[in-house]
């Protein structure tokens, strides 16, 4: 049971989410790769750079193809960005893993 006076600020979707999301940041921190079934099936964010918006949070910015959750290609703002390996390719935010094309320089 919790406490009277817990305010929760998280519903339970969100909740998986992050502890998701937080086992794979364990996971990388760690020095593991991210999974490979995962990498392939991740999305590809193009034309990206970091950026913060509107809250005081790292995100991605860029267009993204092969979004399970937005069909086509479009210009999209990741959740809060966890890490980034540029040389690797990846980004792991929140919600999902990208796999990232080289940013314009």
């Amino acid at each position: 049971m919790r406490p009277a006076n817990l305010e929760l600020h998280l519903g339970v979707d969100e909740a998986v989410c992050l502890e998701h999301a937080l086992a794979a940041f364990d996971r990388l921190i760690a020095g593991a790769a991210p999974d490979p079934a995962e990498f392939a099936a991740a999305p590809i964010l193009g034309d990206w750079h970091r950026a913060i918006v509107p809250a005081p949070e790292p995100v991605l910015v860029g267009q993204v193809a092969g979004h399970p959750r937005l069909p086509g290609a479009r210009r999209v703002v990741t959740s809060r960005l966890l890490l980034l390996d540029e040389t690797a390719g990846w980004a792991r935010t929140v919600n999902r893993l990208y796999r990232l094309k080289t940013p314009p320089r």
